[in-house]
């Protein structure tokens, strides 16, 4: 654990140098958007999207040089989503990484375009890193619009704001969560498979893999909004209509977050002999407390 732990500090250290080298703008107009974002962007993440790309990166011996602007581009869309997701007509959220959230600092109108620069400027990262070939790009590129858009993070958010009850179908919880957070896991496991030049089956034990992770992740969280306090959490809590503990409650919910991670690690025993950091990861993201 204690392994783990320093690759993810050595990956927050290395992720957030080149965030802030991607989000230099030194226009004056701008000063105040450009505010907006960093506030969000450097509070405090855990980058734990980023480490997984390295792993699955260091699966395939890619060294980081090559993962790092697909790494900075995932926690861009994150970022992203989380500002959009806090706004008054999405999750309605005023605590956010134990800060108000971005739009009771900036206001709505600007944490909206917030977000919005940081989802494009995700794409732009990626098509101009020089140690990428093109054909790489492309297929990256494609697989991140791919799971922000309507049937990714876009769709599973509509679908969450319309249909989201107590008593909704497992089926349609599921639609949700498999698109507002297992999707973002998904998409940075495959795409540091396409430019490790992942076989195909590779790239569905990758898929499996993160699909149940990120599955994993959000049971957990729902765990600790139903239990946590705000300034716990680092943010508002027991704002959704439905989740998991609402619909299975606590023991089943837990209960489902254990056999998710069990498929999680099944998945990587094609990569055998390289898999002792995905295992961790699992691990530690089960066990995690905020």
């Amino acid at each position: 654990m204690e392994e783990m732990m320093n690759e993810f500090r050595k990956t927050r250290e290395l992720i957030d140098q080149k965030l802030r080298k991607y989000m230099r703008n030194d226009e004056p107009l701008l000063k105040i958007l450009i505010e907006s974002i960093d506030y969000s962007l450097f509070s405090g993440g855990k980058r734990i999207r980023p480490l997984f790309c390295f792993i699955v990166g260091e699966i395939f011996g890619v060294p980081n040089k090559k993962l790092v602007s697909l790494a900075c581009a995932v926690e861009m869309i994150h970022t992203a989503s989380l500002i959009m997701d806090d706004l008054p007509h999405m999750d309605d959220a005023d605590v956010r990484r134990g800060k108000p959230a971005n739009h009771i600092v900036y206001g709505q109108d600007v944490a909206s375009l917030a977000s919005i620069g940081l989802l494009t400027k995700a794409y732009e990262v990626v098509l101009q890193d020089p140690e990428l070939p093109d054909d790489k790009k492309a297929k990256v590129v494609q697989k991140l619009a791919n799971i922000v858009g309507i049937e990714g993070m876009v769709g599973g958010q509509f679908v969450d704001l319309k249909h989201s009850t107590p008593t909704m179908e497992y089926s349609t919880l599921e639609y949700i969560h498999i698109r507002k957070t297992a999707s973002l896991f998904m998409g940075v496991g495959t795409s540091a498979g396409i430019i490790g030049g992942a076989s195909k089956e590779e790239s569905l034990a990758l898929e499996n893999y993160a699909k149940n992770i990120g599955f994993a992740f959000q049971i957990m969280d729902d765990l600790l909004d139903s239990d946590g306090k705000p300034e716990e959490m680092g943010k508002s809590v027991q704002k959704d209509k439905g989740n998991f503990i609402k619909l299975l409650g606590a023991e089943k919910s837990r209960q489902l977050a254990e056999e998710c991670a069990e498929r999680a690690i099944e998945a990587t025993h094609i990569f055998s002999g390289r898999n002792d950091k995905l295992i961790m990861l699992g691990k530690m993201l089960l066990a995690r407390r905020n």
